[in-house]
């Protein structure tokens, strides 16, 4: 995982704070899933402001955040005392195997080279029976692309149907990009578009039980395009594959 150079500004982790609201539904699963005397780990924790969020009120043994910036971990050890930050790469943990009862990452997936290599890590450092909680920008369904994609739209959605008909496998395939690095604005530091449906037949084939997934539709602009309207309609109707095709995923697995 490459350490973009904005990630060591502070304004960069202002703007991100959005990404820790308390209302998202991602959020909200967390919350259900932090139990007290629990060893919980968030992957790309950032200045550390969603880990708090998550632990504040609940007794849990050890909360740890891990990040790649140096300028997120400083932040996040003054800010957070009581919490545990480790400066390391998500690609290769410096945590035991079976480690942890909540494993999370939380608008980080889209930032990573090695997706699988750090997916990977997340499987083993989390105990059997332990939670793994993954959530990004659907920025790879069909209908929806991240700020640096400069490809056809019309061709990705046309494409990305077919594929979601007749493609079953266990690859991610998640498209790359190159970051805008030109200027930043929120995820123009987009390296890969995560998928929810080729996130779960990942994760199934590791043998994760995926026992809850979500595209939140609910949290769809309110100015989208028509296309994506109709698209919402099919989705609340439960037509395939547009329950897939919502702004964000949320993936809830459990180590088997």
């Amino acid at each position: 995982m490459k350490k973009l150079n904005h990630w060591e500004s502070g304004d960069y982790y202002d703007k991100a704070s959005c990404a820790s609201k308390v209302d998202h539904p991602g959020m909200k699963l967390l919350h259900s899933l932090v139990s007290d005397g629990s060893v919980v780990v968030d992957l790309g924790c950032g200045e550390g402001t969603r880990l708090h969020l998550l632990v504040e009120h609940k007794m849990v043994r050890r909360a740890i955040g891990i990040d790649i910036s140096k300028t997120a971990i400083l932040r996040a050890k003054k800010k957070y005392k009581n919490f545990e930050f480790i400066k390391a790469n998500l690609e290769n943990l410096p945590l035991y195997d079976s480690f942890a009862d909540l494993v999370y990452s939380a608008f980080v997936l889209e930032h990573t080279d090695n997706t699988k290599k750090v997916l990977g890590e997340a499987i083993r450092i989390s105990r059997k029976g332990g939670d793994i909680v993954l959530i990004a920008p659907n920025y790879g369904a069909p209908n929806r692309s991240s700020p640096p994609y400069r490809g056809s739209r019309i061709g990705k959605l046309m494409i990305g149907f077919v594929n979601d008909i007749f493609y079953f496998g266990s690859k991610l395939k998640w498209l790359k990009t190159i970051p805008i690095m030109e200027k930043y604005d929120i995820d123009y530091d987009v390296t890969v578009e995560p998928y929810i449906k080729s996130l779960i037949s990942f994760l199934r084939h590791k043998n994760i039980k995926v026992v809850f997934w979500d595209t939140c539709w609910s949290e769809e602009l309110s100015g989208a395009k028509l296309h994506q309207k109709i698209f919402r309609l099919l989705a609340s109707r439960g037509v395939y594959p547009f329950n897939y095709w919502g702004p964000h995923l949320i993936v809830h697995g459990v180590k088997i």
